[in-house]
């Protein structure tokens, strides 16, 4: 599977991107493989994206940093030293308050999905699941890294992750990897189409 727009506006790239993918693929099906399921969520945070293409549109109508919302090391604030800071934000009144998580929990948990590209902007490189990273999800991203010119190991910058979909979904048994775009402006679709091939013929 693969998420975007989780971020709405001030990630509105990986939408794009993510839209990208999808009218590609309805003239290429057969670069779908026969044994898999795709599936592809353009759009996370409508609340942002309507909102604006600026810092501005990264949380959803409460406030919430939908990335932040998951029951998973989950925290309502969190130390800012490392991590994005160009506007409010919290992690919600609780774990998986927001609507927004409660839909895209339910279609994770009813389906079922082995591996999952969360994607964000930008240049941080490939951010892998769980506290130690789980070594399924670096085989992923070393396997991305190795055909993209994102980095892994990503960018070190300080910051504490906490409430991460990607870590929530590790703990349902799905491997997941944030993964950001090169800027906040560029789509990167030929390197992302190369990026599709490698999860749709990863083996957990």
């Amino acid at each position: 599977m693969i998420v975007a727009g989780i971020h709405g506006g001030a990630e509105w790239n990986t939408s794009a991107m993510a839209y990208e993918l999808i009218v590609h693929l309805q003239k290429n099906m057969s670069m779908i493989p026969d044994d898999v399921s795709l599936f592809i969520l353009p759009l996370l945070n409508p609340d942002g994206e309507a909102r604006n293409h600026s810092p501005d549109g990264r949380v959803n109508a409460h406030g919430v940093d939908l990335n932040r919302n998951w029951d998973a090391n989950w925290r309502g604030a969190w130390p800012r030293s490392g991590c994005w800071s160009l506007g409010d934000s919290y992690g919600g009144p609780h774990p998986g308050s927001e609507p927004e998580t409660q839909a895209l929990m339910s279609y994770l948990l009813d389906h079922h999905i082995d591996a999952l590209i969360s994607y964000h902007s930008a240049g941080l490189g490939i951010l892998p699941s769980g506290e130690p990273p789980h070594p399924d999800s670096v085989r992923l991203a070393r396997a991305i890294a190795a055909i993209s010119p994102y980095p892994y190991p990503p960018v070190d910058t300080g910051c504490q992750y906490t409430g991460m979909l990607v870590d929530w979904a590790l703990k349902q048994g799905i491997i997941g990897i944030d993964l950001e775009l090169s800027t906040h402006y560029e789509t990167d679709f030929e390197t992302n189409l190369q990026v599709l091939s490698v999860l749709m013929n990863w083996q957990p």
